[in-house]
């Protein structure tokens, strides 16, 4: 019993320890990160990219997100390395059934994402089952207004 009790002491005390290292880290990364926002769209192609809401990020390869959009959740780090997950899609029924056959819910890639003024850069879209997407999405991007 003592052992045990010994145990979960640790283990509530290393959760502490990461947790409010969490917490000062967190308010520096906010300052150091990358802010991404806006809509942006790829230069001399269809895609379009909207950084929606906080840590929401939808890409709708073909220009028009009424066709269809990916709905992803986002973080990036101070690099500018996106990190996302796909979460829903929107669009219509039949374009959303076929791009799940192709990009499933749960589907996380990488992406390096650099801004400077009104012109951004996607490059080096990684991550299994992405290739249609890298294909679409790589590339010069200028900011819509």
């Amino acid at each position: 019993m003592k052992q045990s009790m010994t145990l979960s002491c640790g283990v509530v005390l290393a959760c502490s320890v990461v947790f409010l290292a969490g917490l000062s880290a967190s308010a520096d990364d906010k300052k150091d990160k990358p802010a991404l926002s806006g809509t942006w769209a790829l230069k001399g192609g269809e895609a379009k990219i909207e950084f929606a809401d906080k840590n929401v990020v939808k890409f709708a390869p073909h220009g028009d997100s009424k066709v269809i959009a990916v709905i992803c959740e986002y973080t990036v780090d101070k690099e500018g390395l996106v990190k996302a997950k796909v979460t829903d899609f929107e669009g219509k029924d039949e374009a959303k059934e076929k791009v799940k056959d192709l990009l499933p819910i749960g589907t996380e890639f990488t992406f390096k994402w650099k801004v400077k003024d009104d012109a951004a850069k996607l490059e080096n879209l990684k991550g299994e089952k992405v290739e249609a997407l890298k294909t679409h999405l790589e590339g010069e991007y200028s900011e819509k207004k």
